[in-house]
């Protein structure tokens, strides 16, 4: 019993040591890197991040109204995998449409306060709510399918070529066989 107690002991001490060698990874914490416009790598200022934001609101707030629309198809075509599918997909963008209200408010907060870096993290979570919900959108669009692009009866239309010859070449054509009696064995019939 002792010696369980001991092995709990020692595993603890040594739990405990690799966590505070975890802890100790630097005296400051880092300094965030300045907000980036979109594929552009150029450091925002808080007026092109607030403008920034109400965009990425604006995109968000159509693909909502888009999966809305998705969900009525599902529903009319009374097909409850694709509805559900539908359904998860608006959960999620709703979600973190919320998200991304929060982070605007937030934003607007410590464009305020002059808080650079809370600044910048704010407009990160909109920025990145904003590729979840595009994502989204798009996977919402793939819950219901091909039959969006459905366009109509196929029409197949076959032309034959005219130096084909009409038999028909998967046909074997044999000869009818000539079946002879075979010659008299015995004298006695």
């Amino acid at each position: 019993m002792q010696s369980r107690w001991l092995r709990h002991a020692i595993v603890g001490v040594a739990l405990m040591g690799t966590t505070s060698v975890f802890a100790q990874t630097g005296d400051t914490p880092a300094k965030p890197a300045p907000a980036e416009a979109p594929g552009q790598g150029k450091v925002l200022t808080s007026a092109e991040m607030v403008s920034q934001s109400k965009d990425f609101m604006s995109k968000m707030q159509a693909v909502l109204q888009r999966v809305v629309q998705l969900q009525e198809v599902a529903r009319k075509q009374k097909d409850i995998i694709k509805l559900n599918c539908v359904n998860d997909k608006l959960v999620q963008i709703k979600g973190n449409m919320n998200v991304a209200e929060t982070a605007t408010t937030s934003l607007h907060e410590s464009i305020a306060r002059n808080d650079e870096a809370q600044r910048q993290h704010e407009f990160t979570r909109i920025s990145l709510t904003n590729q979840k919900v595009q994502v989204l959108g798009t996977e919402a669009e793939n819950c219901i399918g091909e039959d969006l692009t459905y366009v109509g009866q196929t029409e197949v239309k076959v032309e034959i070529d005219p130096t084909i010859p009409e038999a028909d070449p998967t046909r074997d054509i044999k000869p009818e066989p000539v079946i002879e009696r075979p010659p008299v064995a015995s004298p006695f019939n």
